[in-house]
C-alpha cells in the first residue's frame, strides 16, 4: 500500500525544467508537488538522483517473462515484478506476429492483468502494442512468416474486441493492400500508428504520415533503408521531423553509437523514443528455438531451461531461478540510458523526454506517466552510485529489487 504522504528529499530530482533540489512530495501514489517544505515521513535520498520511471513501449518479455511468446498471465506476472530491476515502471505488452487463436487468447489475457494487477506488483501494464500481424513479409525479421495477415479493419476490430480497448499502439506496414484506411481508422479510435517489419518507399511512406502515421518501430531495422533516389522508410522517419522514431536498447549491437547520434540530432529531444525490444527468452515455450544473427547465438528450450550455443559450438545453460544470469541475457533499459546519456544535450533532463515522457505520449497516457510533475503517478527512480538503483517507486509504492 502507499503511504498517505511522502516527501522524497534530493538534491537532484529530474523535471522537465531542469534539475531541481527540494522535497518530491506524493500523496495516495501520486506525486502532489515539489518544493523546499518538507511534509509527512520524509525518505532522505539526498546523495542520489531523482528520475520519472522510464516507460517501454516496444517490451516482448523481460527477465522471467515473455508474453509475445507465452501470452500466459504469470508471464506478464513476471514481466510486471522484474521489469522494476530495469527501471521501467510503465510498459506496453507487445506482441508479436502469432498464429489468430494464440493473439486473441493472450490479448484477453493481457487485457486482465491491466485490470487487475496493483501498485504492490511492479511496473504497471497500461496498455498493448499489436506488433503484426499488419506487416510485409519481406522484413518478417524475428516475426511468423505463417502469421502475417493483410491490413484489416475488421481483424483490428477483433483484436481490439478481445482486448477490450486496450491497443494502443499498433506497428504495420503502409505500403500493403488496405492499411491506409487501417492507419485512418486506428487514428480515429485513437490508437498510435508505427511503421515497422515494411517495404515501403519513401512516397508511401508519405501518404501513411499524412493519413494519420506518426511513430516509426526500431529505427533503421526491418525497413527498406535509405538510398540517395529512393529516401525509403528510413528517409521518411529522418525527413518528416514531427514523427517519432524508436531506437532499441543501445548496446552498439542494433545501432552503432555514431547513427544513433545522427537521429538524436535530427529528432532531439522532442521525438526520440528509447524502447527495449527485449524478449525475455528463459520463458519461451519448450522446444523453442531460434538463431540470433546479429549476437551470433542460438537458443533454445530444453528441460525448461534455456539453452545458448554460441558461433564457436559451445553451449551453456541458464536456468529460470538463477536470476543473476537472467537478467544478463538482455540489457536493461537503465544500461541502455546510461550508454547515451552523456551525449544528450541536457543529459538526464534529456533522457527523461526520450525514454519517460514521449513513449508515454505515444501510449496516451502522459497525463499520468512520463514526468514527476504534480497529479502524475508517483513512478519514480533512485540512482545511486556509479547511477544504479537503489530504489524504485511505482505509484507511490516501493518496490523490493532482485538481487
Amino acid at each position: 500500500m502507499a503511504d498517505p504522504l511522502l516527501s522524497l528529499a534530493s538534491e537532484r530530482i529530474v523535471t522537465p525544467n531542469g534539475i531541481e533540489s527540494g522535497y518530491l512530495h506524493i500523496e495516495s501514489g501520486r506525486i502532489s508537488g515539489l518544493d523546499s517544505t518538507p511534509r509527512g515521513k520524509i525518505v532522505d535520498y539526498r546523495h542520489a538522483i531523482l528520475m520519472p520511471g522510464f516507460v517501454d513501449i516496444h517490451v516482448h518479455g523481460w527477465g522471467r517473462g515473455s508474453f509475445a511468446w507465452r501470452g500466459e498471465r504469470r508471464s506478464l506476472q513476471a514481466m510486471s515484478r522484474d521489469l522494476v530491476n530495469a527501471g521501467v515502471t510503465a510498459w506496453l505488452a507487445t506482441s508479436a506476429t502469432q498464429p489468430e487463436t494464440f493473439l486473441l487468447e493472450s490479448l484477453s489475457t493481457a487485457a486482465d492483468w491491466i485490470a487487475d494487477a496493483k501498485a504492490e506488483d511492479g511496473a504497471e501494464a497500461v496498455g498493448i502494442h499489436m506488433e503484426g500481424p499488419f506487416i510485409n513479409p519481406a522484413y518478417s525479421g524475428m516475426q511468423s512468416k505463417d502469421a502475417i495477415q493483410p491490413p484489416d479493419i475488421e481483424g483490428f476490430k477483433r483484436y481490439q474486441h478481445a482486448a477490450r480497448g486496450n491497443i494502443r499502439l499498433m506497428t504495420l506496414a503502409p505500403e500493403l493492400p488496405g492499411a491506409l484506411a487501417l492507419i485512418r481508422y486506428l487514428r480515429q479510435s485513437g490508437v498510435t500508428v508505427s511503421a515497422g517489419h515494411t517495404d515501403a518507399t519513401f512516397d508511401e511512406t508519405t501518404l501513411a504520415i499524412e493519413a494519420g502515421l506518426t511513430h516509426f518501430t526500431h529505427a533503421f531495422s526491418a525497413m527498406r533503408g535509405l538510398h540517395h533516389r529512393e529516401p525509403g522508410v528510413v528517409g521518411a522517419l529522418m525527413y518528416h521531423q514531427n514523427t517519432y522514431a524508436e531506437v532499441a536498447k543501445q548496446s552498439g549491437i542494433t545501432l552503432r553509437p555514431e547513427v544513433f547520434d545522427i537521429l538524436y540530432r535530427l529528432k532531439k529531444d522532442r521525438r526520440l523514443v528509447m524502447v527495449s525490444d527485449c524478449l525475455g527468452y528463459v520463458d519461451f515455450p519448450e522446444g523453442s528455438e531460434f538463431h540470433h544473427y546479429l549476437r551470433q547465438e542460438t537458443f533454445r528450450i530444453h528441460n525448461h531451461c534455456l539453452e545458448i550455443t554460441d558461433h564457436s559450438g559451445k553451449t551453456r545453460t541458464v536456468s529460470p531461478t538463477e536470476w543473476s544470469e537472467v537478467c544478463k541475457l538482455e540489457m536493461s533499459f537503465l544500461d541502455s540510458v546510461k550508454n547515451v546519456v552523456d551525449r544528450l544535450e541536457k543529459g538526464w533532463v534529456s533522457a527523461a523526454q526520450i525514454a519517460c515522457l514521449n513513449p508515454a505520449i505515444l501510449a496516451g497516457v502522459d497525463a499520468r506517466k512520463g514526468s514527476l510533475t504534480s497529479g502524475k503517478d508517483a513512478d519514480i527512480l533512485v540512482l545511486g552510485a556509479e547511477l544504479n538503483l537503489e530504489a524504485v517507486w511505482c505509484r507511490g509504492v516501493s518496490q523490493p529489487l532482485a538481487k
